[in-house]
């Protein structure tokens, strides 16, 4: 019988253990095999846990904290002949446009596909310089994986400083103050890199009023008035985003 289980024992080509005890022979069987095998499973997905906890080819995160840089360009008197600008000015103010650097920083929500949040941006242009604050509506398409298609709209408060948006009136307008408001429609790609860092290429148009407050030296009366003008303004943008949260 012992002859038998040694032939069973070869056939197989496994390692197997025989023992005796009071009861008799018992056989056992190859875990080391088996048990290297269930390793490798575990192992697997060990990897594939702390690949994970590293990178994800979706963007998550619930809270977002953004940088962006970026070149721009303003034509301040794009639609100049609106009737915001009064009739004795419109044939001083000349085109303008100017362009720079524009950086920024958001903070923004996330749900789903959907952010919300506040943008705040600044213009370095020559001779003045331009900042706005504003709210931040964001889409993007997550389920294409590792690169999303994005687009955002915004609606933003501006104002100026450092001097006139048009540099020609300033000797018929004394201190002149100006602010507006404007809309933004923007477009961009969003890569992740790790968990919780992605960048974003893309570009922003927008369509922005401001007014002009001052005193006009022209009569010699002094009176108060107000002046306008309405232009576009075109920027590159390069986002780099923290996802935290989720």
């Amino acid at each position: 019988m012992l002859s038998m289980l040694a032939s069973a024992a070869g056939a197989q080509s496994m390692p197997t253990t025989i023992s005796a005890d009071q009861n008799g022979f018992q056989l056992e069987g190859p875990k080391r095999v088996g048990g290297e095998a269930s390793t490798k499973v575990e192992d697997d997905v060990v990897d594939e846990v702390e690949k994970k906890k590293v990178y994800d080819k979706r963007v998550g995160g619930i809270v977002w904290l953004e940088a962006t840089a970026g070149p721009s360009r303003f034509d301040a008197t794009r639609f100049r002949t609106l009737d915001i600008v009064p009739e004795q000015f419109a044939s001083l103010i000349p085109s303008v446009v100017v362009t720079g650097p524009e950086f920024g920083a958001a903070l923004r929500f996330r749900t789903g596909s959907t952010t919300i949040g506040a943008r705040f941006k600044r213009a370095d242009y020559e001779p003045f310089d331009m900042t706005s604050i504003g709210l931040d509506l964001g889409f993007l398409i997550r389920a294409i994986p590792y690169v999303h298609p994005s687009i955002r709209m915004g609606f933003s408060y501006y104002t100026t400083s450092g001097g006139l948006v048009i540099p020609e009136i300033e000797s018929y307008i004394t201190g002149v103050r100006s602010n507006g408001g404007g809309a933004t429609i923007g477009a961009g790609l969003r890569i992740p890199v790790v968990r919780w860092v992605s960048i974003e290429a893309g570009f922003d148009y927008s369509i922005i009023g401001l007014v002009f407050r001052g005193t006009e030296t022209v009569s010699g009366r002094g009176q108060a008035i107000t002046a306008g003008t309405a232009g576009t303004a075109i920027a590159g943008n390069f986002a780099l985003t923290f996802h935290l949260g989720g």
